[in-house]
């Protein structure tokens, strides 16, 4: 009988949709794509949902806007979740086979236990947990060398000792599997943008600003126009490398006449709510509950083990506990293995496992400036790459010597020159899209093309940082970007052999959904990605800087302090220069 009457629902919900379908129309044009008709998804989706009979897999909704007028959404919207998700307050660790003391360099073992929402054990994997050590009195921080996840619920992270004293435990729960499939379906919607852009129009000193966006399906909202009139767009897709770019052309204005792009707040509030449209309230709040301390096992209260002191061991020299030194930061050299951490901070300084890091953080700028004598460096990309510009620039500028030229002190063009060492650096922002203040249109580019006007060669340092403004598109989008530099990084090794390359790995920080959608999960999706994209090409080199992210004791920050910073580049100008020069 209850089966019957299940059918019975399923054919009434299929008509009322089916009228729904056919009296549906579109008032814009231009698509180069017609996105799944919404009503289609929601019948997929309560179909599902009644047919299951798996409570895990239940959805609270369909991966569309959820409007209270759609009967379809209505109706699925009002399955409620299950309490499957993990949650960290009833998740645990513990130290396994735990000891009173510990010798440094040794390898501490923690097992996690996960958990649902009703503190049940779960059975399944996929969790995204974060597990680092640290002694707040030794500024000293690492990151887990590897978790291993069992599949089944219960986790294992490795975790080496580095220094002697107390070592203080930290395990993260950054996300559920649940919260991290919801991450992954709200990225793969391809047919609503998650940011707003506006691009200004002017002629005679007359303006007006329309929204902008890769794709024609973009915010409108409140920009004035009449809702009866189709909407016409300009293209602005390169011609070359076939990026999209479009804005909504306003009356009387010619596409020509667009002249700066911008993000502005009041767009960034409509961005958020699309984000979050694109969820049930559960589904948003189960995202927002991130980055969450699990507690140690009762039966084993170990949030903490202490090293002891070895006869004949400086305490305070730091170690990279591995079987041999580390090899000299060579150029090409590829980032840490899956088995080790990148490094590790002793005294708010870095030391690395990948290579021979050499410390260039004087006050003076004296070695930085030793380092870069006779090279021309080139920024691309976004804020967190400019950090390094900046920092670089302040510490070479000690003396005076640098003639700066800046266009746009966010965006670029910005140029820096000391003519006593024969030193250049110039940065610019990527391409379309992006969200820093605003910039002329006649000052945008995307890498590829520069590096195609580039000259090159063995005094040409190239660095790109690009990955914080490519998390509101799905990830085969940010490949093909990546994929667009490798190309035209090969083409300016065949015209001139010789230049060095250097990408910024993404850094860790704690957005985690409360950024607008800009999650900490999808920034390790890309990680991910530029490795398997660029890590192996000749004579280019991944900074990797994620491990050096996390735990630090300035916090989870998407701009790192200085501290961090100078670290990073340090290990940057290590490739540079090997010899410390």
């Amino acid at each position: 009988m209850k089966t019957s009457l299940r059918y019975a629902a399923i054919f009434v919900v299929l008509s009322v949709a089916l009228f729904l379908v056919f009296s549906i129309t579109s008032t814009y044009h231009f698509h180069e794509r017609i996105p799944p008709n919404p009503v289609f998804k929601a019948i997929r989706h309560l179909v599902s949902v009644v047919e299951t009979t798996n409570s895990a897999q239940l959805s609270a909704c369909p991966t569309t806007n959820c409007h209270s007028s759609s009967v379809v959404c209505s109706l699925s919207c009002k399955l409620k979740p299950t309490h499957a998700a993990t949650v960290a307050k009833y998740s645990s660790f513990k130290v396994i086979n735990a000891k009173q003391t510990y010798k440094r360099c040794d390898q501490l073992e923690i097992g996690i236990e996960a958990r649902d929402s009703i503190n049940r054990p779960k059975s399944t994997g996929g969790d995204y947990f974060w597990v680092w050590i640290h002694n707040d009195k030794l500024n000293a921080t690492s990151a887990a060398d590897e978790i291993v996840d069992h599949n089944n619920g219960s986790y294992t992270a490795l975790v080496t000792l580095y220094w002697e004293g107390a070592v203080e435990i930290n395990v993260t729960l950054v996300h559920s599997s649940e919260a991290i499939n919801i991450l992954r379906r709200v990225r793969d919607n391809n047919t609503t943008p998650r940011n707003a852009y506006q691009g200004t129009f002017q002629i005679d000193g007359n303006r007006v600003k329309k929204p902008c966006h890769i794709s024609t399906n973009m915010f409108i909202y409140d920009y004035p126009h009449d809702a009866n009139k189709s909407l016409t767009f300009c293209n602005y897709t390169d011609s070359k490398l076939g990026f999209p770019w479009y804005c909504v052309k306003p009356d009387h204005f010619p596409c020509d006449s667009y002249y700066k792009h911008s993000t502005q707040l009041d767009e960034y509030k409509k961005a958020k709510a699309t984000f979050k449209s694109l969820m049930t309230s559960h589904e948003y709040t189960m995202v927002l509950d991130s980055l969450r301390e699990i507690r140690e096992t009762s039966t084993s209260p170990t949030t903490s083990v202490y090293v002891k002191r070895v006869t004949n061991r400086q305490s305070s020299t730091p170690s990279t506990c591995l079987k041999h030194p580390p090899p000299p930061c060579v150029p090409g050299l590829p980032p840490r293995s899956n088995s080790n951490v990148a490094g590790h901070y002793h005294k708010d300084e870095w030391i690395s496992n990948v290579c021979q890091k050499h410390d260039f953080t004087a006050d003076n700028g004296a070695p930085i400036t030793k380092c870069l004598q006779n090279t021309n460096l080139h920024f691309y990309g976004d804020s967190t790459g400019r950090q390094w510009f900046e920092y670089l620039i302040n510490h070479l500028n000690k003396n005076g010597t640098m003639e700066m030229n800046v266009t746009n002190s966010k965006n670029g063009p910005i140029f820096g020159l000391d003519q006593r060492n024969n030193i250049s650096l110039s940065f610019l922002f990527h391409g379309f899209p992006f969200s820093t203040g605003m910039a002329k249109v006649a000052d945008i580019d995307y890498v590829a093309n520069r590096l195609d006007k580039l000259k090159g060669g063995p005094d040409s340092v190239i660095f790109i940082s690009m990955w914080a403004h490519f998390w509101i598109l799905d990830l085969q989008f940010y490949r093909d970007r990546l994929r667009s530099v490798k190309d035209a990084l090969t083409r300016l090794q065949h015209r001139t052999p010789g230049t060095r390359v250097f990408f910024k790995s993404p850094n860790t920080y704690a957005g985690a959904g409360r950024f607008w959608g800009f999650d900490i999960w999808y920034a390790t999706e890309m990680d991910r990605a530029l490795r398997e994209e660029i890590v192996g090409l000749p004579d280019v080199t991944v900074i990797d800087v994620w491990d050096m992210t996390i735990g630090h004791r300035t916090g989870l920050n998407i701009h790192p302090q200085e501290i961090v910073v100078g670290q990073e580049v340090s290990m940057f100008l290590s490739f540079l220069c090997t010899d410390n020069k």
